[in-house]
């Protein structure tokens, strides 16, 4: 088995996407060591890490085939997706006390996603970072950034800076339920006595989190695997509004990290530029102290994390297709099926023998 890290993007049902990947990474040989997540990109992770007995793939099917809706025999396989709003037995149903619509702030009670989230994973090993390392990001209504919640946070983490936080905590139904928590859907979730809402309405690809997460070691080797949801490359222009509802959301969720780093350079140059700036930093520069032991040096802390930023050449993109119209709310078989199973086409292409030098790339 060969080692790799996986950052998983929020998207509603095209979760399923990332639900085929993963499973057919692990068929080949992956071994997932970190873990983060937005969204139902959360609840894939806490799949992943909860897996009882380790079976990651028995652990998905089971909570994706619990969250997907059964068939209704003799309607359209198109048009099953449509009976998702009107709500998911074991994830969501719609609230029916209408005489207090008024001061209502969700549509849906999500009351059976936290009795199918318990009952089908290992909060145990989940919280357990020697048996994986594991993150999910919501999005904190006090502070107005994200609050990243985990079961490890490494020595040099990036805890704290103006809205962000990063905190370790025993990880409940709760955590995953707030990563997930998408407004006017669903309501927000206190924890702490803080309210948080979706983590994707601020960031939907959680790579800082899994920064947070990766021992000194794995940094300039780990690959991580990031799955994009919303392809947005290439596409023909919107014909109605239903297009233009599907791409709208699709360039609020898609990945932006790629823009951020290195300029034309990229992520990889970027990378690469920091281990020349590592080997040439004098070895008695104030730089090199350890923010723990020199809590007062701000300048060492800055630059202890921006050295975790050299994992940015290992990122591989697998870039999943465009969304069907309304694909985000589709929990029918039909669509569950064919997002798993284009997933796990698209993984097909990343054995383990074949991904030596990890680098920045996307597939279709």
């Amino acid at each position: 088995m060969r080692k790799m890290a996986l950052v998983l993007q929020g998207g509603g049902a095209l979760g399923a996407y990332e639900y085929g990947v993963v499973t057919k990474l692990v068929d080949m040989g992956w071994e997932p060591v970190a873990v983060t997540g937005v969204s139902i990109g959360a609840v894939n992770a806490a799949a992943i890490a909860g897996a009882r007995k380790g079976d990651i793939k028995a652990s998905l099917d089971a909570i994706w085939g619990a969250i997907t809706l059964d068939t209704v025999p003799f309607w359209p396989e198109n048009m099953q997706g449509s009976l998702s709003l009107f709500g998911n037995p074991n994830f969501w149903r719609s609230r029916t006390d209408y005489l207090q619509m008024p001061s209502w702030i969700n549509l849906c009670d999500t009351t059976p996603m936290y009795a199918t989230l318990a009952k089908y994973l290992d909060f145990d090993q989940i919280n357990n970072p020697g048996h994986m390392r594991i993150a999910v990001t919501a999005t904190s209504l006090q502070t107005g950034g994200p609050t990243t919640f985990s079961n490890h946070l490494e020595h040099s983490a990036h805890r704290h800076s103006h809205s962000l936080r990063a905190v370790q905590q025993t990880l409940t139904p709760a955590h995953i339920m707030a990563s997930g928590a998408l407004p006017p859907g669903f309501a927000p979730v206190k924890i702490d006595d803080c309210a948080y809402w979706d983590g994707g309405l601020f960031s939907n690809t959680p790579l800082d989190a899994l920064l947070n997460l990766l021992h000194p070691d794995e940094i300039d080797s780990l690959p991580i695997f990031t799955i994009d949801l919303f392809a947005t490359r290439n596409l023909p222009l919107p014909q109605n509004l239903l297009d233009v509802q599907t791409r709208t959301l699709a360039l609020q969720y898609e990945n932006r990290f790629w823009a951020e780093y290195g300029g034309e350079a990229g992520p990889v140059g970027f990378a690469d530029m920091l281990k020349q700036l590592e080997r040439e930093l004098p070895t008695d520069s104030g730089l090199r102290q350890d923010p723990a032991t020199h809590p007062d040096n701000k300048a060492a802390s800055a630059w202890h994390w921006l050295q975790r930023l050299r994992a940015l050449a290992n990122v591989v993109v697998i870039e999943g297709a465009p969304a069907a119209a309304g694909g985000d709310h589709d929990f029918s078989a039909y669509a569950v099926k064919a997002a798993y199973e284009a997933g796990r086409a698209a993984a097909g292409r990343f054995a383990p023998s074949e991904v030596q030098q990890p680098k920045l790339r996307a597939v279709a």
